[in-house]
């Protein structure tokens, strides 16, 4: 029996502090968990550093802003947060219906 895909929208905040590592290959690393999901990642936009509207470091105020468009079954996003939290490139995730 094959699951049902839907297509999400998810906004990353990456941590880059401390990391040497480009942009793109922490990147690579978020796209292997949605992979490891189930899911497909259909497209990837940097939004570039913002302000964080609620910073909870005083040194830690601006970081890049990703979005990721992917498909996945429809207890994906569920299993993807519980990944995320364990995994120190992603500050903060919001993912949505697309």
């Amino acid at each position: 029996m094959t699951q049902t895909k839907r297509k999400y929208k998810a906004t990353f905040i990456i941590d880059t502090r401390g990391r040497e590592e480009s942009l793109d290959l922490l990147m690579e690393k978020v796209k292997q968990d949605i992979v490891a999901v189930h899911g497909e990642v259909l497209s990837l936009t940097h939004l570039g550093p913002r302000d964080l509207v609620r910073p909870t470091d005083r040194k830690f105020v601006t970081a890049p802003y990703v979005e990721v468009e992917f498909m996945a079954p429809i207890d994906g996003p569920a299993h993807l947060h519980d990944r995320l939290r364990l995994n120190t490139i992603v500050y903060r995730a919001l993912i949505q219906a697309a």
